[in-house]
């Protein structure tokens, strides 16, 4: 993951802060609230259908 993300929510673009987002979007990833396309490429999954 780049720096990117972390700029882009407001965070200072230095390795604490990045690591920081990374390590959440990983933990949102496990969770299914993110899906990784590919190692440091996040998006939001599609709608599983039968949802509310």
């Amino acid at each position: 993951m780049r720096r990117q993300p972390a700029a882009a929510i407001g965070l200072e673009p230095v390795p604490a802060k990045v690591e920081g987002v990374r390590s959440k979007a990983k933990r949102l990833a496990a969770r299914g609230w993110l899906a990784e396309e590919r190692p440091g490429l996040f998006s939001v999954p599609v709608a599983r259908a039968g949802g509310s």
